[in-house]
């Protein structure tokens, strides 16, 4: 980019005519750079490259809105996308339906077609892509609970599009196409889209021929829609629904009423501009802007408004409810974002923070043993990772002054999960043997390598992420004990309160590391913070290993460096873990 001041461009301008261009090309860079919004900021693409950074897939959706879908490929430096995506029901998870376009006799036929392509262009509100070896212009804009995609064919022949459901049903039905896919746990996601014009055809494809058909079922069931011959352009736009066909047919209806693809476009700038606008940064560096519009969009992809008209489909009870006035979210993965969409959202947006959190009552209150949610998910709570930071979400709103949320079903909530079911990650059991032992001893158990058979067959132990647990544990305690604190609970107060320490259980005094311990009380040995337990030391800890989670005390820092033995072993400590040799030091 060029750095110009005006003034100066104007003294240049009079004296030569020679430097036209250069000015002409100036003045277009100074108007492009005066001209962005925050929204242009935002880099999808960026943190794509690794198989491990699903979380930050290049997402086209509006904010916390229902309708979410990006680009399917085996990983983000592939040259291949598998068909045209239509929702995307798990944050990380692959597509519900799909659309593939082809003119006909110029591919074998099948449910889903994959395609090259070039040309792609993915911002947080539309998607546009060449399928090049087809040559197909693809243009995607999205609503809340819709979408339209416009699809332009430049080959002479006749367009067909193939709808196609991984596990469900879809039929035409006279005017539209009507679809369903089986998510899991009985829920469903529903289909319905329209077009701007009529097929002449409708049959669906098994063992590459098309059979004359107007409805199908069951694995990969599909319909292709053949347009006449001579069409050069065909828009589709489509509702999505966790209710029925029929929702879906409404939510399109009440947000795509004609078939203008560009106003959709620009309805979704503005109205990520308003989200993204509600911080403003300063400065020249416009690297720093990328990065920084970029990681707050991100935070905008979970959890999502699953109210349409009012109602919700609820996978915790399997029932449709009336929201009362009160949008109910879900795919809130907690764990991952209570350390900072949480308390983001308290600082931006605290009504829909309320509303997030009253979610998590409503999820509890239609669930048999009234837990809070662990990894609230479209299709109910999936319970992975550790802990149940939830509290953590529902303490920091309080204290900050949410009121919207009924912070004494939120407690009660709150305790349940963290006293009455197993601490075991990712079940759903009541509470055994482990809970107990942590009662009792105050951590949860390792196992000693060699041991797997006996030990998870006489003692009934779950035996993954036994420090990661006790530590999150220790810090969710010490988050329902503020709550008590505020609700006036003392006697839990002082309960919860000393087993929020149980974490000093796991310290190693010589090595000052957390360290597993066997039931015994035995320190695992030999161990090595960087790689004992396999997966980064998963097997003791989650997701990393000793060095990360040396600095999980997260609510009593002052106690971590007194353990550590004072301040300036502290911050030792601290230089040691980003030293880039820490991998040799022997401790």
């Amino acid at each position: 980019m060029f750095s110009i001041r005006l003034p100066q461009l104007g003294k240049v301008w009079s004296k030569t005519k020679s430097i036209m261009p250069l000015a002409l090309m100036c003045i277009s860079a100074f108007q492009t750079f005066a001209q962005k919004t925050e929204v242009d900021y935002v880099n999808p693409y960026m943190g794509n490259i690794s198989h491990l950074l699903v979380p930050t897939f290049p997402t086209v959706h509006l904010p916390n809105s229902l309708l979410r879908v990006y680009p399917e490929r085996g990983d983000y430096t592939s040259d291949r996308i598998n068909g045209l995506p239509l929702i995307v029901t798990s944050h990380r998870g692959s597509s519900a339906f799909n659309l593939s376009p082809l003119t006909s006799g110029t591919r074998e036929l099948e449910p889903v077609i994959n395609y090259s392509y070039d040309q792609e262009t993915i911002n947080p509100y539309s998607y546009s892509v060449y399928l090049d070896q087809d040559n197909i212009q693809v243009d995607f804009a999205v609503s809340h609970q819709s979408a339209i995609y416009e699809l332009n064919f430049e080959k002479e022949g006749t367009p067909q599009l193939i709808f196609n459901t991984r596990k469900g049903d879809i039929k035409w039905d006279g005017k539209g196409l009507s679809g369903s896919q089986d998510i899991g746990n009985n829920t469903k996601v529903y289909l319905y889209a329209e077009f701007q014009k009529h097929p002449a055809q409708i049959g669906s494809i098994k063992n590459g021929k098309i059979s004359n058909n107007s409805e199908s079922s069951g694995e990969n069931a599909n319909l292709i829609l053949t347009f006449p011959n001579g069409t050069k352009s065909v828009s589709v736009r489509y509702g999505i629904s966790f209710i029925d066909a029929a929702q879906a047919k409404a939510n399109v209806n009440r947000e795509i009423k004609d078939f203008d693809l560009a106003k959709i476009e620009e309805i979704g700038k503005q109205t990520w501009n308003k989200a993204l606008g509600k911080l403003k940064v300063e400065g020249n560096n416009e690297n720093d802007k990328n990065i920084f519009y970029t990681s707050l969009y991100r935070t905008f992809e979970r959890p999502v408004n699953i109210s349409e008209d009012g109602r919700y489909f609820s996978a915790f009870d399997g029932k449709v409810h009336n929201d009362e006035g009160t949008p109910f979210f879900t795919d809130d993965w907690i764990w991952d974002s209570y350390r900072a969409h949480h308390p983001l959202n308290v600082l931006i947006d605290t009504k829909k923070e309320g509303n997030i959190l009253q979610s998590f009552v409503r999820m509890s209150e239609q669930m048999d043993n009234f837990w809070l949610p662990t990894f609230p998910e479209i299709n109910g709570d999936s319970r992975r990772m550790n802990s149940n930071h939830g509290v953590a979400a529902i303490l920091d709103a309080y204290e900050k002054g949410i009121r919207s949320f009924n912070v004494e079903e939120a407690y009660r909530a709150a305790k349940g999960a963290i006293t009455e079911k197993t601490l075991a990650p990712w079940s759903g059991k009541p509470a055994g043997k482990m809970d107990q032992f942590f009662v009792d001893k105050g951590y949860i158990p390792a196992l000693n390598p060699g041991e797997k058979e006996i030990y998870t067959e006489v003692h009934d132990f779950e035996r993954r992420q036994p420090v990661a647990v006790t530590l999150g544990t220790s810090y969710d305690l010490w988050c329902l004990a503020q709550l008590a604190k505020h609700l006036g609970k003392t006697d839990e107060y002082d309960r919860f309160m000393k087993m929020s320490f149980n974490y000093r259980n796991l310290f190693n005094q010589e090595t000052k590391f957390f360290h597993p311990k066997d039931e015994k009380g035995q320190f695992i040995q030999p161990f090595d913070y960087v790689f004992s337990g396999g997966q980064g030391a998963r097997e003791y800890y989650g997701e990393n290993n000793a060095w990360i989670y040396r600095w999980d005390v997260q609510h009593n820092i002052p106690d971590l460096i007194n353990l550590m033995g004072g301040n300036q072993k502290f911050v030792q400590y601290l230089d040691e873990m980003f030293c880039s040799t820490f991998r040799q030091i022997k401790i």
